[in-house]
């Protein structure tokens, strides 16, 4: 690993971040485009996305030379899952769905090289440059580097809040709202509006940064003074999706007034 992690740097010093979700587009020009626009940051989806590693793995080392950091949120709490990107230059995971202490637990020894975890090591690939670091060197700067998201998405997430925080070695508590509206039931909003502020709170409390996919720019702003700092803003299909519908609706409302 041959740079530190931006993001890391930026949270610690309680600067936001704004990146997005990427789900579908599969190019590797994904990462300067994303670069251009001003982003700091991409997830590429693994969850829900259909990306194959090779794909993944390409458009992470398209990363190298640029500024934007790229994150991968994974499919499952699985070695392979984390092994691959983590050695194709990833910067950092998210993991979706963690309602206990003890998964949180088993990320962190899949993340950790020894003594943290037992991340298996392979020293020339992507993530040294295919150079041969030296490995106390080289595994104590990658667990120090490399960022852990814990997705907090459900009913349970948030009731074992405190005690999925209390596991050290989380950079980011990262609320999914759409699940976590889902796991209440579709309610009343304001429980889940309460959630996600427990959420807040706890993290502010145990001094780990807070963060949402949401791509409302009035409640991001909001969230941000209420002190979340980590925020991926839309997804790449999001994006392109409602630039196109409000140009073209735009463009035609206005022919049809000319007539």
């Amino acid at each position: 690993m041959d740079r530190t992690n931006r993001i890391k740097s930026e949270l610690s010093r309680d600067n936001v971040v704004c990146g997005c979700m990427v789900g579908e587009v599969r190019t590797p020009a994904i990462s300067m485009i994303l670069e251009s626009a001003g982003l700091d940051f991409f997830i590429i989806d693994m969850e829900h996305g259909s990306f194959t590693h090779e794909t993944a793995n390409d458009i992470i080392v398209s990363c190298r030379g640029l500024n934007i950091v790229p994150f991968v949120r994974v499919p499952g709490i699985h070695r392979e899952s984390f092994q691959k990107p983590l050695d194709a230059g990833a910067m950092g995971l998210l993991v979706p769905r963690i309602e206990t202490a003890e998964q949180v637990e088993k990320v962190i020894d899949l993340i950790r090289y020894a003594p943290l975890g037992s991340r298996g090591l392979s020293l020339r690939r992507a993530h040294s440059g295919f150079n041969k670091p030296d490995p106390v060197q080289f595994t104590a700067q990658s667990n120090s580097n490399v960022m852990l998201m814990v997705q907090i998405e459900t009913k349970q997430g948030v009731e074992n809040i405190e005690a999925i925080s209390n596991v050290e070695g989380i950079d980011v508590l990262f609320v999914g709202p759409s699940d976590l509206a889902l796991s209440y039931g579709n309610g009343d909003p304001a429980q889940v509006e309460r959630a996600i502020e427990r959420v807040i709170q706890v993290g502010k409390t145990k001094g780990i940064a807070t963060g949402i996919h949401h791509s409302s720019l009035p409640y991001i702003s909001r969230l941000a003074v209420e002190g979340m700092r980590f925020f991926s803003v839309n997804t790449e299909v999001g994006a392109i999706i409602s630039t196109f519908t409000n140009m073209t609706a735009s463009i035609r409302s206005g022919t049809t007034t000319g007539k």
